[in-house]
């Protein structure tokens, strides 16, 4: 550890490693305040599966215009192809197609699978939506494939992998620079990740209950390569989108386990972001 910085921030450190090691697994984490200054970081610079954790970039990809999509553009689809986590693809079925903003809006809130991929056939493919961050100055992020293939998460395999403090730069920017989101496009992608549920019981339970905050989480689920993601941006006043990335790599056990190591990261990084006001 580096002597020279605060103690608060050692301590924090400190957390984060002890946190790790209780996991079983390897954590990435980094905290940006709303200016984008690193709070803290833990293997900022290595690489992690992202999971389901790209998706509010593509959504955010669809809300800047860049896609060329229109928001009210009918996605049809063959019923019989939902296959997966596609929880409003199916509530779709009898219709056969979706909009392109009821798309973007059920890949946030309820992380769907089904329509992340069709999004993805109209924006390039994988590769549409890495070069839309490349854009963006993040030279780490990477969608190779596309669900539920992208999940696979090889040791080694630096395909649909980033970086944390990529990662966190490339959100931070979503939430705060306006060449990249408009002011209403912005307050929509916050108001999906407000409004998704799936991460509840992860790094937003560690957060202060009267804190603004939404999420994505991210669940790599193949045997012997679990990945537990968490991707939280909060408000503790008003001030600004803080932004703070939790990757859990093969911890020894996921569900209500992996939920509480999170719990304890949001509760670690707000200490953090108090002792630093």
């Amino acid at each position: 550890m580096d002597e020279r910085l605060p103690a608060s921030v050692i301590q924090a450190q400190a957390k984060i490693e002890n946190i790790e090691e209780r996991s079983g697994g390897r954590l990435g984490f980094v905290l940006r305040d709303p200016a984008g200054r690193v709070l803290l970081s833990h293997r900022g610079d290595e690489r992690f599966a992202m999971c389901s954790t790209f998706k509010p970039l593509l959504a955010a990809m669809i809300l800047s215009g860049d896609s060329g999509l229109d928001p009210d553009t009918r996605l049809t689809f063959d019923p019989s192809a939902i296959a997966g986590h596609a929880p409003y693809s199916r509530t779709r079925s009898d219709a056969g197609w979706m909009t392109v903003a009821a798309a973007s809006e059920s890949i946030v809130t309820v992380s769907d699978n089904f329509a992340a991929n069709l999004l993805l056939h109209r924006v390039g493919g994988p590769r549409g939506l890495t070069d839309w961050v490349r854009g963006l100055g993040d030279e780490a992020t990477r969608l190779d494939r596309r669900e539920p293939e992208l999940n696979e998460n090889a040791a080694g395999d630096p395909r649909d992998t980033t970086s944390p403090l990529a990662f966190a730069q490339t959100y931070h920017r979503l939430l705060t620079d306006k060449a990249v989101l408009g002011e209403a496009e912005r307050a929509t992608l916050i108001d999906w990740m407000i409004a998704s549920r799936t991460g509840l019981k992860r790094v937003r339970a560690g957060l202060p209950a009267d804190w603004k905050a939404g999420d994505k989480t991210g669940y790599c689920a193949a045997p012997g390569a679990v990945a537990i993601n968490d991707i939280a941006i909060f408000d503790p006043d008003g001030s600004g989108w803080y932004t703070l990335v939790f990757f859990l790599d093969r911890p020894r056990e996921a569900g209500s386990f992996a939920d509480a190591l999170g719990a304890e990261v949001g509760a670690l990084a707000a200490e953090v972001v108090r002792s630093a006001n």
